[in-house]
């Protein structure tokens, strides 16, 4: 209950709880230093200052990155972001380090008390990590989660010494505290790749979330008027995500069909993609060769007289000018009702992928809905199948027009 409420929280509520937390281990150690006169304590105190420095900047960087003068530039300052993560990597890194070359210097001195005080101190500084890092997920803020690793980082270096001289006080023995240090450095170097990865992808401009391209994929190829995807580019610039993308679209839109089609998309994108800043669509036509005839028939093999009522549809594919494979689309008599036959057609032609119908007559119905659908219908000069299919693939049968239509 209390993360699902935390999620809920402004990059402020977030930022005043870490604060809040860490200030408390600030005092939880100072008040140690005071009572155990452990200088120990005193230095610890002095690295949450660190801490509460680098909250700070990742605050500003935030605010800088999501501000209005941000706005003034293409592809904002939203990498800022990026930047105060990878330097956040090289802070954890840094630390792993300290602590691997602590363990040849001399073993510390054990104080049951400070322990006891560092072990203390480590909670309120864990529950700074976790909003952090669940702040960072929520606003999508990579610089804010990597602060809250930070604080991961410093956990494992108290969990680490706290233990390693329990141990070594238990039981006598300094390889429990060499082994603990070397443990929790481990640890905190595995923090610091990950961390390290996620800004040098946005720096790079490499995809940070395969998902999201796969994404964007499956929304555009929904548009039935694309007919190919060239390509997808994505940008992650901290917490912005800006996209290109490259499609063919049906060559028979017009100019004004095809902006919608961008359009669109655009929009089904950006409301479907929250991250989603900007999308430029790059259009061009489709100059496949490839074409789908679709021809009634009577069952003597002849085209049939009213294109709707037909029971027999015969399917030839074609490339270029070259007929290729055909087949039979058959419809049971029952389903030939007016009420249901325009639907039923645009079924079929969806269906088989037709481009083109041949036919002797037409309807005012089925010549908007094909023109529409930017499905041509093709004036037959016969009844012969074999004459009109050679005919079309030469382009030399007259398109159907308004003034055609059967009245």
């Amino acid at each position: 209950m209390l993360i699902k409420k935390t999620r809920k929280l402004t990059l402020n509520g977030y930022i005043v709880i870490a604060l809040v937390l860490q200030l408390s281990v600030l005092f939880i150690r100072l008040i140690g230093t005071i009572i155990f006169k452990n200088f120990a304590l005193l230095f610890e105190s002095f690295h949450i200052l660190t801490d509460l420095m680098v909250t700070a900047v990742v605050f500003a960087a935030i605010k800088i990155s999501s501000s209005r003068f941000s706005k003034r530039y293409s592809y904002g300052l939203y990498r800022i972001e990026d930047l105060v993560s990878l330097f956040i990597a090289v802070i954890i890194a840094s630390t792993a380090i300290y602590l691997l070359l602590s363990v040849f210097s001399a073993l510390p001195s054990y104080s049951f008390q400070s322990s006891i005080i560092e072990i203390i101190s480590i909670v309120p500084l864990f529950l700074s990590g976790i909003v952090k890092v669940i702040g960072g997920k929520a606003l999508n803020s990579p610089s804010l989660a990597s602060d809250g690793y930070h604080n991961y980082s410093d956990v494992y270096v108290g969990i680490g010494v706290a233990a390693g001289l329990l141990l070594t006080f238990v039981t006598d023995s300094d390889i429990f505290y060499y082994a603990a240090i070397m443990f929790a450095a481990a640890a905190i170097l595995y923090v610091s790749a990950k961390v390290g990865k996620d800004s040098v992808t946005g720096i790079m401009d490499l995809p940070k979330d395969k998902k999201v391209i796969q994404q964007i994929n499956r929304i555009v190829k929904e548009n039935r008027d694309v007919t190919e995807i060239k390509s997808i580019k994505a940008r992650w610039a901290g917490p912005a995500i800006f996209v290109e993308i490259v499609l063919t679209v049906n060559s028979r839109l017009t100019i004004e069909e095809a902006h919608d089609v961008s359009d669109s998309l655009e929009k089904k994108l950006l409301g479907e993609i929250p991250d989603l800043k900007d999308v430029v669509i790059h259009i061009e036509p489709s100059r496949n060769p490839h074409r789908v005839l679709m021809i009634p028939l009577y069952e003597n093999g002849r085209i049939f007289q009213q294109f709707s009522k037909s029971q027999h549809y015969l399917i030839i594919d074609s490339n270029e000018g070259i007929r290729g494979n055909s087949r039979i689309v058959e419809v049971p008599r029952e389903d030939i009702l007016p009420e249901k036959n325009a639907q039923r057609l645009l079924n079929i032609v969806r269906e088989n992928n037709v481009t083109d119908l041949l036919a002797i007559n037409t309807g005012e119905i089925l010549l908007s809905l094909m023109t529409v659908n930017h499905i041509f219908i093709w004036k037959a000069k016969s009844e012969s199948v074999e004459d009109n299919i050679a005919l079309f693939l030469q382009n030399k049968l007259p398109k159907f027009e308004a003034t055609d239509i059967t009245k």
